[in-house]
């Protein structure tokens, strides 16, 4: 039976309203508690720095751990009596808030307070001691102390796993982290086949967080790849775990540019699919790996698997996604300067959605058709599919505009204006490196936009030193974001 409001607690029913969006309303019933604790029953008291220590966890869950900290530092700031278990959380919350808001040292030395509290009241084998040391390793590898921080998980987690407690997975996640930066040999997630196979599953769900919120490209992608095979050997390659761990890896790859790494993940993630027979799964899978493979500059092997995608899209029979196969791999084509066969696939993407019931994505493959027929020298063709886009997208659809302007300019004989938008784009980019690259560097800089992308060509004055030639690199790789945006906008 559901408490009744009557009986619920000032932190139950700020909690509520928290979980409303009502965060104004949470704070000023929790600052009421507060105030109702003192006057009836003194600042410093007991009940006051129980709901001082109320107050901290609803900020916490609000997000705003820095007030948090300090109620929770009040409410340490009152001796512990006859609770000091009580009090004992009060000190740790206080650390954690603290940790939240990058006072580091300060959580440090709070943490190891708390911890040698809790060995003393707990004792070493029990869970509220190991409650302890899991933050103090948190923190000390926040601070770069790797040694104090795997020597505290390795103590922490043998107690949980001893209990069967709920924190297992945390310690487990963070081992591997910890173990991870300190560049351990051998495998960062091991112990998972004396794991429940839900424990399993929450500790992939943790170490992921981890991977993307807290740590650099380099050492999110080496996390995640040990944990994905980790899971492989735990719960098998076509476990919804394994497969998710390994969709991360992908984009952990993209984000420190290994293509080799992307495309390794999702065969693997291609593979489970066409093991479950997860046709449309697969097909998602196989236009990725057809895009992975052309940013890889493997040219033959992409317009490969943009086939293949396409024959799965047929084999599902659904317009939509046949429509969708054709489109993207038309799309490659296109950015491959192969325009008459790029036509040929856009004409057949057309022609599956006109099965479809999506006016909005026939709409967006007419666009493209009729602009690249236009393009080919095929006005009567590329007339007829801008007017057949423009007669189902909204008039302030960007590729609506697009389609407008090609089509004035072909109903008034005229060349359209990709030509010369390119090259501006070009010229600025070109500009924008030679205003910002020190003189005495660069001897010429060209660039060409083709296939979709920049080509790049110059001579330097003489070798550059190492400091040179990485704020080179960053002044090319700034113009080349900057001006990537200007293109396809």
């Amino acid at each position: 039976m559901n408490a009744s409001p009557a009986s619920a607690s000032p932190l139950d029913e700020a909690l509520a309203l928290l979980r409303d969006g009502r965060v104004v309303n949470a704070e000023e019933l929790m600052k009421r508690a507060v105030r109702r604790a003192a006057e009836q029953h003194g600042e410093h008291s007991a009940a006051w720095a129980s709901a001082q220590s109320d107050m901290g966890n609803l900020l916490l869950r609000a997000q705003q751990p820095a007030w948090a900290a300090e109620c929770f530092r009040a409410a340490a700031s009152v001796p512990p009596g006859d609770d000091r278990a009580g009090w004992l959380g009060y000190q740790l919350n206080l650390g954690i808030a603290l940790a939240l808001t990058d006072r580091l040292d300060e959580a440090a030395r709070v943490l190891w307070e708390s911890r040698a509290g809790r060995l003393e009241h707990y004792g070493a084998d029990h869970v509220g001691y190991a409650a302890g040391l899991e933050p103090v390793a948190d923190i000390l590898l926040r601070l770069g102390d790797l040694a104090g921080a795997q020597a505290a998980i390795d103590e922490a987690l043998p107690i949980f796993l001893a209990a069967g407690h709920q924190r297992i997975a945390g310690s487990v996640a963070l081992r591997g982290v910890i173990r991870q930066a300190a560049k351990v040999e051998g495998p960062l997630f091991d112990g998972l086949k004396e794991l429940p196979e839900h424990v399993v599953e929450q500790v992939a769900t943790i170490a992921a967080t981890r991977a993307r919120q807290g740590l650099d490209p380099e050492a999110g992608y080496l996390l995640v790849a040990h944990l994905a095979n980790a899971l492989r050997e735990r719960l098998g390659p076509d476990h919804a775990a394994t497969i998710e761990a390994y969709t991360a890896m992908a984009v952990q790859a993209v984000d420190r540019g290994d293509h080799n790494g992307r495309i390794a993940a999702l065969r693997r993630i291609l593979a489970a699919y066409d093991r479950q027979d997860r046709a449309e799964e697969g097909l998602a899978a196989a236009l990725a790996i057809a895009e992975a493979l052309g940013a890889a500059g493997d040219t033959e092997k992409s317009l490969l698997r943009y086939e293949d995608a396409a024959a799965r899209a047929t084999r599902i029979g659904r317009a939509d996604l046949v429509s969708q196969a054709l489109f993207d791999w038309g799309l490659a084509l296109q950015a491959l300067d192969r325009p008459a066969e790029a036509a040929e696939r856009l004409g057949a993407a057309a022609d599956a959605a006109r099965v479809g019931d999506d006016p909005e994505a026939l709409g967006h493959i007419a666009a493209v058709y009729g602009i690249c027929l236009q393009h080919l020298g095929r006005p009567a063709e590329a007339r007829a599919a801008l007017e057949e886009c423009l007669s189902v997208l909204p008039p302030r659809d960007d590729a609506a505009g697009a389609a407008r302007a090609h089509l004035v300019a072909l109903l008034d004989e005229q060349e359209c204006d990709c030509a010369r938008l390119r090259a501006e784009v070009e010229q600025g980019y070109r500009d924008f490196v030679l205003a910002q690259m020190p003189d005495g560097l660069l001897e010429r800089f060209d660039v060409r936009i083709g296939g979709g992308d920049f080509t790049i060509d110059f001579e330097l004055q003489r070798v550059l030193t190492e400091d040179e030639a990485r704020q080179f690199d960053d002044i090319v790789q700034a113009g080349r974001t900057e001006f990537s945006r200007r293109m396809a906008g």
